[in-house]
């Protein structure tokens, strides 16, 4: 199984990083390897059913993802529904500081199903795992 953590202190509210977290519907407009994304469903108690296709070259893998988010602790947890892996949980945990920036914690564990699926695309993957909070910075910079 490969897991990937990063902690990084971002000049943005805390609460703006949160909202560019949880709009998954955008994700393909500026997440690395990330070619389609859309909400399939979202529940009363904030929980939503999400679709997310990756793909680099030729390569393309769609999974269905339940995320659980809580805009009063300020995280965002992430578990496959269906779809390559055998396992893929993701963490956020964003945390205000006194300057008004944010303290970003963003941890990934995920093992494909297929032994030639992880060979392909599992290092991809890991990459674009390493990039995401880059990515994050990159949209609120933009937004900002």
């Amino acid at each position: 199984m490969r897991t990937f953590s990063e902690t990084k202190h971002l000049p943005f509210s805390a609460h703006d990083l949160y909202e560019i977290v949880v709009d998954v519907d955008r994700y393909d407009e500026f997440l690395p390897w990330c070619v389609a994304s859309r909400v399939r469903k979202r529940r009363d108690d904030g929980t939503l059913i999400a679709d997310l296709s990756i793909g680099y070259g030729s390569l393309r893998e769609k999974f269905t993802s339940h995320v659980t988010a809580d805009p009063d602790t300020l995280t965002v947890a992430t578990s496959q529904h269906s779809g390559p892996f055998r396992h893929m949980q993701s963490n956020w945990s964003l945390e205000a500081d006194e300057q008004g920036g944010t303290r970003v914690t963003f941890e990934i564990e995920f093992e494909f199903r297929s032994i030639l699926l992880e060979n392909l695309i599992g290092a991809v993957f890991e990459a674009a795992a390493r990039k995401m909070i880059s990515a994050f910075e990159e949209r609120a910079a933009e937004l900002a």
